[in-house]
């Protein structure tokens, strides 16, 4: 966890030893003036894609800010608990969203991403986002789509928020955010968010390396267009923080990469929380052992655990939510039954493989007043963007497990 260096004059001036810095950052912080900071997701936008597809719009915001070589997730890297770590700081076990959507046996009810349903939000979202820091400081968010943000959180919304909704075009959601931004408009954000779907939606459905996806992908590029266009007609271009990044990257699927896991174990003896590719299986009572030893048997083309034995580094053990064995498909493999298969079939690519594969890593670029010019850089971690922008706005940030030191070279002096 991260030094809170305002909460106590001891804790303060050992971080002054640690890191002789810090006295230049909490100054800076306290009498300098903050620029807004817009994070934006343009999900399942692998970095190669700059690469491999025409992006001018892209390549001129990198050329005059910062790019990564790409950004390293959590795990597991779907897109609900990679975003929500983003602007939190927290690894997954600490935050609690484990999938995109699972059962919490404790509150008896179902999460699932969409519009709110639920009688208490603050039961879901473990940990602070960045907008509810914000608003907390006598600052002001306002958010388009990012997910969380339209949900009630330690009793903090964003001042402007809008519940999500996919038929709102993507040139109409910058619209909003600018307005939102503007300086000489009614609500003057600090902070910002943009969501765009639609990468994302196309490699799963085509496959990273296809013509839909360089289509789709030099689209977002055109959004990038338009964007730095209506920061220029609002005079932004110089004062705004832009932050991209997506939420993971995408591996292409095959049906001769099938684990049929009820040819494994008995499904009548468990309950799912989640299927593929890291399936999360609830054994019912006194079957733990019995299932895990099944799977352990047959490990091939996956790694089996038991929750309190799996690596260290996915930081995916101490949460109440998390079922007693993960079951890791190896990259590009499918774990489902044969009933679903049969009738569903398999989507062209996804995601939610180990965090540490190049293949799940995320984009990551920024630029504005106070990050360099032209810097290109490694891989960078997503838990490290929360204290980032706390630290952009001039915010104290709330407890995390990220650290500004890992970012702190992307920065103007």
């Amino acid at each position: 966890m991260n030094k809170q260096i305002y909460l106590h004059l001891s804790l303060y001036i050992t971080f002054l030893v640690i890191s002789p810095g810090c006295l230049d950052d909490i100054n800076k912080n306290q009498t300098e003036p903050s620029h807004p900071v817009l994070l934006i997701s343009i999900d399942g936008f692998m970095p190669d894609y700059m690469l491999r597809f025409d992006t001018p719009n892209l390549d001129r915001i990198a050329a005059n800010g910062v790019h990564a070589e790409s950004m390293m997730v959590v795990f597991p890297t779907k897109t609900f608990p990679t975003h929500y770590s983003i602007v939190t700081g927290l690894f997954v076990e600490n935050h609690g969203i484990i999938a995109n959507s699972f059962y919490d046996y404790e509150y008896g009810a179902y999460f699932s991403y969409g519009p709110p349903n639920y009688h208490s939000d603050d039961v879901w979202f473990g940990g602070e986002p960045i907008w509810v820091t914000v608003e907390n400081q006598s600052k002001t968010a306002a958010t388009m789509f990012w997910p969380g943000s339209d949900y009630e959180i330690q009793g903090v919304r964003p001042t402007r928020y809008v519940n999500y909704d996919g038929s709102i075009s993507n040139y109409a959601r910058i619209d909003s955010v600018i307005t939102w931004l503007d300086p000489a408009g009614e609500v003057r954000a600090d902070f910002s968010t943009l969501y765009f779907s639609k990468v994302d939606s196309y490699g799963h459905r085509y496959g990273p390396h296809s013509t839909e996806v360089e289509e789709v992908v030099m689209e977002a590029d055109d959004w990038m267009g338009y964007l730095l266009g209506q920061m220029e007609e609002t005079g932004l271009t110089d004062k705004l923080n832009l932050i991209i990044v997506s939420d993971h990257g995408m591996a292409e699927l095959s049906e001769d990469r099938i684990i049929f896991l009820d040819e494994l174990i008995n499904l009548d003896d468990v309950d799912m929380i989640d299927w593929t590719p890291v399936a999360m299986i609830r054994p019912d009572e006194g079957k733990t052992d019995e299932i895990y030893r099944a799977l352990s048997q047959t490990e091939r083309n996956f790694k089996v655990y038991l929750k309190e034995e799996l690596p260290e580094r996915f930081h995916f053990s101490n949460h109440y939510r998390i079922p007693e064995i993960i079951m890791i498909a190896d990259l590009g493999y499918t774990i489902t039954s044969r009933d679903f298969f049969e009738q569903r079939g398999l989507m062209a690519a996804t995601h939610g493989y180990d965090n540490l594969l190049p293949e799940m890593h995320a984009l990551f670029l920024a630029n504005g007043p106070d990050f360099q010019r032209g810097l290109e850089t490694g891989t960078i971690e997503s838990i490290d963007l929360y204290e980032l922008m706390a630290y952009l706005l001039r915010i104290e940030p709330a407890q995390n497990d990220g650290s500004l030191d890992n970012l702190r070279n992307l920065l103007r002096n």
